[in-house]
């Protein structure tokens, strides 16, 4: 598996952010993870989809995109479907209109619900 993928995600509407297990558990039910576990670094957490796995921690930062997206979601998926299993998270987690998402592919800003890329 590749994780080529990174989604930086925050809530859409501006405020503290809630814990990283509630948050946790929003994003899995969003992206369909069917189970969640704590793994290494307590603020990690993984779980499998159908065709990925993701690791989610709380990141934040006092500068954008990181301030107004504090959650990062490391997606591993198969060599060469990274770019349609990233944007595929990306867009089911924008079609909720609760989310702040950037799309990360190989290091480089490929789309924002709320910031141009080229400010990421």
């Amino acid at each position: 598996m590749s994780s080529d993928v990174n989604l930086l995600v925050g809530l859409s509407e501006p405020g503290d952010p809630p814990s990283l297990a509630r948050f946790a558990r929003e994003v899995a039910g969003v992206l369909g993870l069917e189970e969640l576990e704590w793994v290494g670094d307590p603020k990690c957490v993984l779980g499998d989809g159908k065709d990925f796995r993701a690791w989610l921690r709380f990141h934040p930062h006092d500068e954008e995109p990181h301030l107004s997206h504090p959650f990062w979601c490391d997606i591993a998926t198969e060599k060469g479907s990274e770019p349609e299993v990233g944007r595929r998270l990306f867009q089911e987690l924008a079609d909720t209109g609760r989310f702040r998402v950037v799309l990360w592919l190989d290091g480089v800003c490929d789309r924002s619900t709320h910031l141009p890329c080229e400010d990421c």
